[in-house]
Parts: C-alpha cells; structure tokens; sequence
C-alpha cells in the first residue's frame, strides 16, 4: 500500500504557504526561526519584497513568486520576470491564482505565456485551476477545469517540471462571505483530482506523468489531515492559515 505520506509521483508532500499582500520584513523573520520542521517539502510565497531577506534565512524552505510577468525582460513597468525570481532564489512561482484571473482580468493565454516564460529559467509553475460557484451550480465543473488546464499547457510536452493546483473558487475563504469558511468535501477532492489526472493522461497518452496535484481552497488545521491524508492529493496550497506561523505549523505537523 502507498505510504500516505508520499506524492503521486513519488515525492514527499509539498505544502505552499501564500501570504499575498501579507505580513512584513521582521515579522516574516519571526514566522521563520518558529517555523516547524518537516520531512516534506515546504514553500513560501511571499511579497517580492521580502524575498531577498528570506533567501538569508530561509535555509530549510523552498522560495516561490505569487506571479511573474508574461514578458521575458523590457520596458515594463512595475513588472518582475521569472529570470528575476530565479536569481533571488526561487524554486516556484504561483501562475493563474484565482485572484489574479477575477482581480486583474488574466487569460488563459497570458498564464499559458507566464508559465512557459517560467520554464526557461527553469522555475516550477505552480498552476492554479478551478471553477467558481455560479459554475459549479451550472455542472460546468469539467468543462472549466479541462479549458483552464488545456490553455495552460499549450506547448508544454514534459509535466515533470510543473505542479497543478486545484483550488474551486467557491472553497476560497477570500470570495465566502461569513465568518465560517468551507472547504471542499473530501470526496469532491478526491473525485476532480482524478478527473484532472484523467485529463492528463489522455492529453499525454501516458499514465505516468511525474506531475504534483495539489489542493488550495481553505485549508486550515481543522482539515489538513484529513485532505493530505488523501492518495490522490500530493499537497496543500495554504492561504490564511500559512500567516500565522502556528497555524501553519500545525498543517505542517498533521502530516
């Protein structure tokens, strides 16, 4: 029997802390002399202005961008491209956040460009795909995923330097109103992520494809278990819980 514990593709658990606009320089310090040790692979995230100071101490931690831009280099403002997140120290980089396609109005094609500009430089994308609840209602769940997922990978042969996140934008506590949020239910997880390794293997016509799927929609400590836990799950892409170091540590300990 699989060790639980262990990736789809061999690998250990990867849980990635998105801080967004988050935090700040001393208190990201702190967060990482309390930071949990782990034998599974933990990212962050975090401002770009706060990576140069991580890069010095984040010894134990992989360093990922929240975005990159869709140009390779030039006179674009305000713009950090992925051969800057490679020099100060990036493993991954998070492409096609939810937040970034309702927010900032990204296309399939401008996140297909932002991951291919990130392979170049030898970057893991983190893909972000998922439907939003008035699509969820309508059962276009598959259609979405499929678009979202086809359009990322376009011209794409080898997904062994890519990671695939799955988070439904119904499950994101940013777009659930009220004080409880709501992940997705484990079967729901368990039933896309095999839908997407599905898609995968027909687009690819191999059932060996050496990609991570990772689940991002709300999870906390109170769940964490239970959706790493799952062989169909090889990690977590955390947003509030990862900012605060204790909850954070804790999603780290339940695995």
């Amino acid at each position: 029997m699989k060790d639980l514990n262990m990736s789809a593709s061999g690998g250990k658990k990867i849980i990635i802390a998105n801080w967004k606009m988050n935090l700040s320089i001393p208190r990201t310090l702190n967060f990482i002399k309390k930071l949990a040790k782990s034998n599974n692979e933990i990212v962050i995230a975090a401002p770009y202005t706060f990576l140069c100071a991580l890069k010095q101490r984040a010894i134990k931690v992989k360093l990922a961008g929240q975005d990159v831009s869709q140009f390779a280099k030039g006179a674009y403002t305000g713009e950090v491209s992925g051969k800057m997140l490679k020099e100060i120290g990036c493993t991954y980089c998070i492409v096609g956040h939810s937040e970034r396609r309702i927010f900032f109005k990204e296309t399939d094609d401008i996140i297909n460009l932002k991951v291919l500009n990130l392979l170049k430089v030898k970057i893991k994308p983190i893909i972000c795909i998922g439907e939003n609840a008035q699509q969820r209602k309508k059962k276009l769940t598959k259609q979405i995923l499929k678009k979202q997922l086809g359009a990322a990978l376009k011209g794409i042969k080898n997904l062994r330097d890519i990671l695939i996140a799955y988070e439904p934008v119904w499950a994101i506590s940013t777009f659930q109103k009220g004080k409880i949020k709501h992940s997705a239910n484990l079967q729901d997880i368990i039933l896309t992520h095999k839908y997407i390794k599905d898609l995968l293997q027909k687009k690819y016509k191999s059932k060996e494809l050496g990609v991570n799927l990772i689940y991002g929609g709300t999870v906390n400590p109170e769940n964490s278990k239970d959706i790493l836990g799952l062989k169909e799950v090889d990690g977590a892409l955390v947003g509030g819980a990862s900012l605060k170091v204790t909850s954070f540590n804790a999603i780290i300990r339940s695995i």
